[in-house]
């Protein structure tokens, strides 16, 4: 048995532990694989979190610019969008106003946000790398000014229908035509639309609506009345659940002194001898109302306090003007109350206190114009909670009426045919006639109005 056992051991020599020795290598090696990809996965998904984090905070901030908030607000609001709402509460947040690099350097329209959010490593630490890393990124947003591509908006959810189109001829959008309206109906195909009681959009008659493209938040009541303007794009322009659309003129500042209104009180404007022939100055007047003769209004802004502009008769040329609406507790200094006005409906009051809008003669209106101010392109502008009636009658022509109408809770009423050069964007729109009445709206001076974007 011994001879065995000795020759055992001359056949089978003692093992030197080259594959322990591999094998512990090859699994550090793995370990340390798996550590870098998991943790380099840590990295990533944590900087898609930062970066959304710092788009946020940059948004914010510049929405809060846009709002009218001094910097020390919106640098706060930015922040807080970063800490509280995306749950970095540890992150290390700087907000510059305006930025302090890149294309929009030293732009105070935007704003800069610089996230850096540390992190703890999992796996590589256990071969010698950091314990932590820092996370860090980098976003710019801002507002710019720019027209709304559409030619006529009624903003107003609850008005039903939102579109109307009365009697037995065309009524025609050379553009987009948009309804917020919620009313019921059916969409495009035929297929019922559930909402509040009546139209989202309502043709009557044998009268018909075209356009290159027609945007109803709800339905309609018959979708043969809704035609394609292109003719060489047969296909409908209608489509019904459409979403609500954004006031394009939610962030326009109320007018001040500070953006070009002329405190002085005027008293009003009343013409009405066959030969009058009267000149007239940007101010602040109680009433504006013309029935014959002659009336020209110089360039500037026409603030209406309590009062209406009534256009019935005579001949009225105003070129780069701008009527204001307003009540007569609005202060030219302060923009007060009109500024707390929001994006709430008006309030019921008894009795209006604010004037509407009649044209229904030869008027010659043009917008302000090349001011630098934000109120270029911009033809007639309510006070939000002035909900008066705008009422454009008779038969236009091309370059009668250029410019945009705001009159965010209003009802405009539409009657003749003709060219309107006009942007209508209010609560309600209803249209009355035979014949054939054409918004074209394209290629005018029109108002623009602020909106946000992230641009790095």
């Amino acid at each position: 048995m011994r001879t065995r056992r000795h020759r055992a051991s001359r056949f089978w020599p003692r093992r030197s532990g080259t594959i322990l020795v591999l094998t512990s290598l090859v699994l550090l090696t793995i370990v340390g694989m798996l550590g870098l990809v998991l943790d380099s996965g840590l990295l990533m998904s944590q900087y898609r979190q930062v970066q959304n984090s710092a788009d946020a905070a940059a948004l914010a901030a510049a929405q809060s610019l846009i709002d009218g908030k001094t910097e020390t607000t919106a640098r706060t609001v930015g922040t807080s969008f970063v800490t509280n709402y995306n749950g970095l509460g540890n992150a290390t947040v700087t907000i510059r106003i305006p930025p302090t690099s890149g294309p929009y350097n030293a732009n105070l329209k935007f704003a800069e946000a610089i996230v850096e959010f540390p992190i703890q490593t999992r796996l590589i630490q256990l071969l010698g790398g950091p314990a932590s890393r820092t996370v860090s990124a980098r976003a710019v947003a801002g507002y710019q000014a720019v027209s709304s591509s559409a030619g006529v908006i009624a903003l107003d959810p609850e008005a039903t229908p939102g579109f109307m189109a009365v009697g037995n001829g065309t009524f025609i959008i050379d553009g987009t035509g948009i309804t917020n309206s919620e009313g019921g109906g059916v969409d495009e195909n035929g297929d019922p639309v559930d909402g509040l009681n009546g139209y989202g959009a309502q043709v009557s008659g044998n009268g018909v609506i075209k356009g290159r493209l027609i945007l109803v938040n709800g339905g309609v009541n018959r979708p043969d009345g809704f035609i394609q303007y292109d003719p060489a794009n047969p296909d409908n322009p209608l489509v019904a659940l459409a979403g609500l659309y954004p006031d394009p003129f939610r962030y326009l500042p109320t007018p001040t002194v500070s953006t070009g209104v002329d405190p002085t009180n005027r008293g009003s404007i009343k013409v009405s001898g066959e030969n009058t022939n009267a000149t007239f100055y940007p101010g602040v007047y109680s009433d504006i109302q013309v029935s014959s003769g002659t009336a020209r209004l110089m360039p500037g802004i026409y603030v209406v306090k309590g009062g209406e502009v009534r256009i019935t008769g005579g001949t009225v040329t105003a070129a780069g003007v701008m009527f204001y609406l307003t009540g007569s507790d609005y202060s030219p200094y302060t923009g007060l109350p009109d500024a707390n006005d929001g994006e709430a409906r008006p309030p019921h009051t008894t009795g209006n206190p604010f004037g509407g809008v009649t044209i229904n003669s030869g008027a010659f209106l043009s917008p302000l114009a090349n001011t630098g101010g934000p109120y270029d392109g911009m033809l007639i502008y309510h006070r939000r909670f002035n909900d008066s009636v705008i009422d454009v009658a008779g038969n236009a022509y091309d370059g009668l009426m250029t410019g945009t109408v705001y009159a965010k809770w209003s009802l405009l009423k539409l009657a003749g045919q003709g060219v309107f050069n006009t942007q209508f964007v209010v609560g309600q729109v209803t249209w009355r006639g035979n014949g054939t009445m054409i918004l074209n709206y394209n290629g005018r001076t029109l108002a623009k109005g602020n909106m946000v974007f992230l641009v790095e």
